[in-house]
């Protein structure tokens, strides 16, 4: 099996293990949302302009450190998850962004997660200046696999 596949497995794993009580309706959750759009706005726009909008729609910064820190398994607290699996318009950024962070990590990307929201901030702007056209060629195969293990997920 590829390695795509098995890290977005692995991040399918923890976010289905949060068993989240999601509200039935025919729109997608957050996370999923954003899951979806990102790897054709990155593939439009370039990494950058998209990270950096996404980073512009975080409600909670510390929730991408929560989200971070859950995918890396350090954290039990699964609740954050859930937040991020709302269906209101806000929801999602955080948990993708820190989906992000573990997924540029996987490639090789020093990160400096902080639960500090100002040093958080300056390491994820500082992130959008590191990843260049190479890293979004190495990144691409993963995040696509990671679009369909979120779209597969069972919320509806």
């Amino acid at each position: 099996m590829s390695e795509f596949v098995n890290f977005a497995a692995s991040i399918g794993k923890r976010i289905i293990t949060a068993n989240c009580q999601i509200e039935k309706d025919s729109s997608k959750p957050g996370l999923v949302r954003r899951a979806v759009d990102f790897p054709s706005l990155m593939l439009s726009l370039g990494f950058s302009p998209a990270f950096t909008f996404y980073i512009s729609k975080i409600e909670k910064y510390e929730n991408v450190y929560k989200v971070y820190q859950t995918l890396k398994g350090n954290n039990a607290d699964n609740s954050v998850i859930c937040e991020e699996l709302q269906k209101k318009e806000s929801a999602g950024y955080s948990g993708y962004v820190g989906i992000l962070l573990v997924t540029l990590e996987k490639i090789g990307k020093n990160i400096s997660v902080s639960p500090d929201v100002n040093k958080l901030y300056s390491a994820l702007i500082d992130l959008a200046t590191k990843v260049d056209f190479k890293d979004e060629r190495i990144i691409l195969p993963y995040l696509n696999e990671i679009k369909k293990v979120m779209e597969a997920l069972p919320y509806e």
